[in-house]
C-alpha cells in the first residue's frame, strides 16, 4: 500500500481484514453478504470496508486508506479487463456467496515483481492446514516510491537546465 498510507497503518488494515474474514468469523459474514449485499457492483471497497468497520484506527490516515481502496481502479488484475479494485470485490463477493465459502486472507506481494491484484486458493501461512482465498495486493514500499519520485523530478531539472 505502500506511499499511499503509513506503514503501520497498512499492517493494522492486514490483521483487521485477516481476523474479520477467518475461518471463526466466516458464518457471520456469510449471513452479511446474503442480507446486505456488501460486496457486489452497487458498492465500492470504500463504502463496504467502511460498513464493516475496516478502517485505520487514527482518523488522519482514513482518508488515505479510502484514497487508496479508490487507486486499486488503476491497477491490473489476473483477470481480463478486470481493474484490482473490482477483482477484489468479486473475490470477496463470490467466496462469500459460493456453496462452501473459504476464509480469505489478504496479503501484499511485491509490484516490481508482479503488478497485478491476484487471486488464488491456497494456504496462506505455513503454519495453516486451511485452504483460504488469498486476495494479493501489488504495493511499492513508501521509501522506494519516494526515491522513485525524487529521482524524476532531478531528471526534469537536469533536462530544464539543459534546454
Amino acid at each position: 500500500m505502500g506511499a499511499l498510507i503509513k506503514d503501520s497503518t497498512t499492517l493494522d488494515i492486514l490483521v483487521q481484514l485477516n481476523k474479520r474474514f477467518d475461518a471463526d468469523a466466516l458464518h457471520e459474514m456469510v449471513m452479511l453478504q446474503k442480507e446486505f449485499e456488501v460486496f457486489s457492483s452497487k458498492h465500492t471497497l470504500h463504502h463496504s470496508f467502511a460498513l464493516l468497520g475496516i478502517v485505520p484506527a487514527e482518523w488522519s490516515e482514513r482518508k488515505r486508506w479510502y484514497k487508496f481502496l479508490d487507486h486499486l481502479k488503476t491497477y491490473a488484475s489476473d483477470l481480463p479487463n478486470v481493474n484490482g479494485h473490482d477483482r477484489v470485490v468479486k473475490a470477496f463477493k463470490d467466496d462469500l456467496e459460493a456453496e462452501n465459502p473459504l476464509p480469505i486472507s489478504i496479503r501484499c506481494h511485491s509490484a516490481a515483481e508482479e503488478p497485478e491484484v491476484t487471486v488464488a486458493n491456497g494456504r496462506p501461512v505455513v503454519f495453516s492446514l486451511d485452504t483460504h482465498v488469498i486476495v494479493s495486493i501489488p504495493t511499492t514500499p513508501g521509501r522506494e516510491v519516494r526515491r522513485q519520485a525524487a529521482e524524476a523530478a532531478k531528471k526534469r531539472r537536469v533536462a530544464k537546465t539543459r534546454k
